[in-house]
This record gives C-alpha cells, sequence and structure tokens, in this order.
C-alpha cells in the first residue's frame, strides 16, 4: 500500500487507527491447559449408637391384684447403625441377678434391703422370649443409618410376696456391631 505522508493528520490518524486494529485483530491468543485426576475417597466404618428408655411397672400388689396375674411394663431401645451394618444388642442380668443360667438370667429387683422381686425381660409380645446376654438370646439386626426402635417387654410374675418398697435395678444394654 502506497502511502502519501502529506496528508491531513487525521487521514493519518484514521489509517493508524486502521492499521492498528487489523494488528490486534491478526494477533490469537492461546492458553494451553494441561489436566490431571485428582482421586477423592472416604472409608467408611460400621458404627451404631444406642440410647434407652426406663421400664415402669408401677404399682405391684402379690396378695390382690397381681395374686394371679403379671404385671407387664415395655421399654424402648432406639439404635441406628450404619446401613447395612450387621448389629446384635444383649442385656445383662441386671446388678441383682438370682441363681440361674448367664445366657438367660434371672432378674431381681431390691429395694436395697435382702429382699427380691424377680422380674424378666422378653424379646417378643408374647413373653415367651428372654432377652439375654449372649449370641442366642441376644436380638439381630441390620442397620439402616435411620434410627430403629426395638421394644423390650418387661414381666414381674404374680403372687411374689415381698415387703412394700421402692424396688429397682439396673440392665446394662449392650450392641455389639
Amino acid at each position: 500500500m502506497k502511502t502519501n505522508f502529506n496528508q491531513s493528520p487525521l487521514k493519518r490518524a484514521i489509517v493508524s487507527a486502521i492499521s492498528l486494529g487489523f494488528t490486534i485483530l491478526g494477533t490469537q491468543s492461546h492458553a494451553d491447559t494441561g489436566t490431571s485426576i485428582m482421586n477423592v475417597s472416604a472409608t467408611v466404618r460400621h458404627s451404631c449408637s444406642i440410647d434407652t428408655t426406663p421400664m415402669a411397672f408401677g404399682t405391684y400388689d402379690g396378695v390382690v391384684a397381681n395374686a394371679s396375674t403379671t404385671l407387664n411394663a415395655t421399654a424402648t431401645i432406639i439404635s441406628t447403625c450404619t446401613s447395612g451394618a450387621a448389629a446384635q444388642i444383649t442385656m445383662n442380668a441386671g446388678a441383682y441377678e438370682g441363681s440361674g443360667s448367664t445366657d438367660v438370667p434371672v432378674r431381681r429387683m431390691t429395694t436395697g434391703a435382702s429382699e427380691y422381686l424377680v422380674y424378666q425381660v422378653y424379646s417378643d409380645v408374647s413373653r415367651k422370649t428372654i432377652w439375654g446376654n449372649s449370641d442366642p438370646t441376644g436380638v439381630s439386626f441390620t442397620g439402616t443409618g435411620a434410627p430403629q426402635t426395638l421394644t423390650v417387654y418387661g414381666s414381674i410374675p404374680s403372687a411374689q410376696i415381698v415387703p412394700e418398697g421402692e424396688y429397682s435395678d439396673q440392665i446394662i444394654v449392650t450392641i455389639t456391631y
């Protein structure tokens, strides 16, 4: 292109601007990229939590009201385990166990003296399956990741003649997973 430098300053400015524009448009800007794979991992272990509610039988009368009728009560065990986790809940014999099998203990409440009120806890509503402290007498389940509620069924046998008082016991409830 032949340029006459004797042209007016306005024409020179226009030609310079156009030339600069073509120069900028003709220059390409490149950004190179690279990639990498970032591995992400976590280990989920079996985990469980457990909570219980009290078992309150109320008033027991071995002479009249409970002379031929058992006194029943319920409590609950709320457990949350990792989804798919196999778990088992067992109960010990309590603080004042009587003589008998350790797998299926004789449970007793006391006033703190040497008087005992026999009771039992079961895993079924018919109160036939004693909830014990070993594999065959515990209750097994599989965790879902959500709280699961199990009912504990208690029973005080009829016709126990014991002194009046506030009878109590404590059972240790264990979850194994």
